[in-house]
Parts: C-alpha cells; structure tokens; sequence
C-alpha cells in the first residue's frame, strides 16, 4: 500500500491511498474542516464520492481503523460504565503530556478522564498514581464520557 501526499494551496491536502490488489482511495482534508473520501476502481476510471466527514467523524473512524475505539458490552455488565468509554491513547513526542507526570498533565482535571493503566513497551503500569511519569510512545488506558475523550484528543493535540 503507497500514500501519496499532495498540498493543495487554498484546499487542503489530498491523500492518494494505492492497494496492491488495485484501487485508489482519495481522501480530501480541507482547510476549513470536512474531509471528502473518494474511490477509483482503476487506473482509466472516474473516482466516485463515497462519503464526507466532520473532523470529529474522521477522528472516530481512524480510531475505529487503528483499533483504539471501543465500546464496552452492555449485555451482563448492567451499565456498569453508564455512558463512558474505555480508549487506548498513544502519546506523541510532541504531546504536551510527554515527559511530565499524570499529576502535572492534569488529565483527569483538564479533561475528565481516568487514566486506569499505561503501556509501556510490552509493561503495563496499572493503576498509576500522580507520579507515574508518562512517555512519548506510552499509551494511556483512559475511560471517559465521549466529550472528556473529546478534551484528551485537544489537550494531546
């Protein structure tokens, strides 16, 4: 699979997705927010518009595809997270959070989520407390309502 990248002065940028076993997906992200998603059967074809995004649909799809959404089974559990959600989130060298402690990161206060345990390589730090110093290539176990995920994605950002 090959992406290609290309800017579009004024638009946005294009991202050409190439498969092996043939096809091309298209997608547009625009400067002022939508992404549109296009496909291409072959290479003497027309790309047909297949369906557009807002920037928070887009994030939730890409977390659908890199497997970090995920809703916990309601059948036996009798609500028992009510309306959160538990969300595996990979800090970025550049994420503010990346170096500091969760104390200092005030996740919990700035956002609402609950970091339950961080993954570290092939560790997994439960029940972290206030200490545990959080890296770049860490990903937070963190549950929250979908609007506190919603604030971890702009703290992170």
């Amino acid at each position: 699979m090959r992406v290609f990248e290309t800017d579009l002065p004024g638009v946005g940028r294009r991202y050409t997705v190439t498969f092996p076993d043939g096809g091309q997906l298209t997608v547009l992200v625009q400067n002022d927010g939508p992404r549109e998603t296009y496909w291409r059967g072959d290479d003497d074809g027309d790309s047909a518009r297949l369906f557009s995004l807002s920037p928070a649909q887009a994030r939730k799809l890409a977390e659908i595809y890199d497997g970090t959404y995920f809703e916990p089974a309601r059948e036996g559990i009798d609500h028992a997270l009510e309306d959160a959600r538990i969300r595996w989130v990979e800090v970025a060298d550049d994420d503010p959070v990346a170096g500091r402690t969760l104390g200092e990161s005030a996740i919990r206060s700035e956002t609402g989520v609950l970091v339950l345990a961080v993954q570290r390589g092939d560790r997994t730090l439960s029940s972290p407390d206030a200490d545990t110093r959080i890296e770049a290539g860490d990903v937070l176990v963190a549950v929250g309502t979908d609007e506190a995920h919603a604030k971890l994605a702009d703290l992170l950002e």
